[in-house]
């Protein structure tokens, strides 16, 4: 069965792709019959054919905006701006750069630096690469092959983000950026022959959906926000490639979770309890959203993990952490640790474990402008603590059911997650029992 490693374009978010390299050669699945890539992926590529790891790894953790371009302007661009609004763009950076004189030859001379022919075609690992004509935007699919006699400027080609950098120009014709035709190209690594792929896009939002959940397709994207193309901001660069790493060894199974990190385990017990409570709260939203058209789906919460986690279905452990995320979220968790089930139950506790009091501060006695402006004041985890404070004292609300159905849905579900972990055991009772006090 020949194996693929499909390696998108996304500018310095590459950082990324090294942390998933890493985690790949600690795991031992870093062998591949077929690499391909797009731009920097295409870079990355070439050196995970030419088994230079720590190459990589030392462009990732040195990399400086002097590497890459001779000019003082600030890169923290989106690729995907400059190819869908270039009309608006292009004139500004072109009169910026005469101005400047900025050019990209430090980018050209890494590459060829990196770029190793007698170590790339003594590899046994096929290649491919894509670069787009200058002219037509039509894609061009460079095979290993194809490198022998201009290797480094395919990789080039294949790189030149235009119009931040300029056309690269050789004997084969003028090239730009192969993000143009396509920036993830798991469609070539088919067509060299891949039967089992694992894709690395590096844009949140996931370039080819439609291999998300296909046999045979292990597809990864960044879970934190990757949204700066040209960011050379050192912190930024650690956090894409700590967020490579794990999300990488999730895929792969060695843990568990979706945004954050959790070691394996067993989903606890009471899990389906809460996933049945989930239905019916799902329903109270629905006959309350009536008043807003906006909450008339019948699985809001549902709904809303399947879109943070670009999925038409979700698994029990795909819900069960989409939900430990956003509580994470909340608590300014840490991507770059691997929780276990006590330590993320211990923060939870630390955080809500006040709200089961009877002396919680509610701020009874207000009218509706108050009431409202009070809420209104709330940060999230401010007004998940009431909420869950309410299911213990219901006479402590301080708004109605359907107001807070219809303002705050997801902070209700929240809330009922928190309550299953303070509780445990009991939690499905306690809820259940503040329910039929509320009919």
């Amino acid at each position: 069965m020949k194996k693929a490693l499909v390696l998108s374009g996304g500018g310095t978010r590459g950082s990324y792709q090294n942390g998933v390299m890493r985690a790949l050669c600690r795991i031992q699945k870093n062998r591949f019959d077929i690499i391909t890539g797009t731009s920097i992926g295409a870079l990355n590529g070439a050196l995970a054919v030419q088994s230079d790891y720590r190459a990589m790894d030392d462009l990732w953790h040195n990399l400086s905006q002097d590497q890459i371009i001779n000019s003082p302007i600030s890169m923290d661009i989106d690729l995907m701006t400059l190819m869908n609004e270039r009309s608006q763009i292009i004139p500004f950076v072109r009169n910026y750069f005469e101005e400047k004189g900025a050019d990209n030859r430090p980018l050209i001379e890494g590459i060829r630096r990196l770029y190793n022919p007698e170590k790339f075609f003594a590899s046994k690992t096929d290649f491919g690469c894509i670069a787009a004509r200058y002219r037509t935007r039509e894609g061009v699919m460079v095979t290993k092959e194809m490198m022998r006699e201009h290797g480094a400027d395919w990789l080039i080609s294949s790189a030149s983000a235009w119009p931040v950098f300029p056309v690269h120009r050789f004997e084969e014709g003028d090239f730009i950026d192969g993000g143009y035709y396509d920036n993830l190209p798991v469609d070539f690594a088919l067509q060299l022959g891949a039967e089992e792929i694992i894709a690395v896009d590096l844009r949140n939002v996931p370039q080819h959906p439609n291999y998300m959940d296909c046999p045979g397709i292990t597809y990864i994207y960044p879970k934190v926000t990757a949204d700066m193309f040209l960011s050379f901001d050192r912190s930024y660069l650690n956090m894409l490639e700590t967020a490579g790493y794990y999300d990488a060894m999730k895929a792969c199974g060695v843990f568990d979770g979706v945004k954050y990190t959790f070691e394996h385990r067993r989903l606890p017990d009471w899990n389906g309890s809460f996933r049945r409570d989930i239905l019916m709260l799902e329903t109270r939203i629905t006959r309350a959203g009536e008043i807003n058209e906006k909450l008339r789906s019948a699985q809001l919460i549902t709904d809303a993990l399947l879109a943070v986690q670009h999925k038409k279905i979700l698994s029990e452990k795909e819900f069960f952490y989409g939900m430990a995320d956003y509580i994470l979220d909340l608590l300014s968790g840490d991507i770059g640790h691997v929780y276990t089930y006590r330590e993320f139950r211990k923060l939870v506790t630390e955080r809500f474990d006040a709200c089961r009091s009877e002396s919680y501060t509610y701020r009874p006695g207000m009218n509706m402008s108050q009431l409202h402006a009070f809420v209104s004041s709330l940060d999230r985890p401010g007004r998940i603590g009431h909420i869950v404070h309410a299911v213990y004292y219901p006479d402590h609300r301080i708004v109605s059911d359907n107001a807070l159905l219809t303002m705050y849905p997801f902070e209700a579900a929240a809330a009922l997650f928190i309550i299953y972990i303070l509780e445990e055991k009991e939690a499905g009772r306690i809820w259940k029992d503040a329910q039929s006090l509320k009919k």
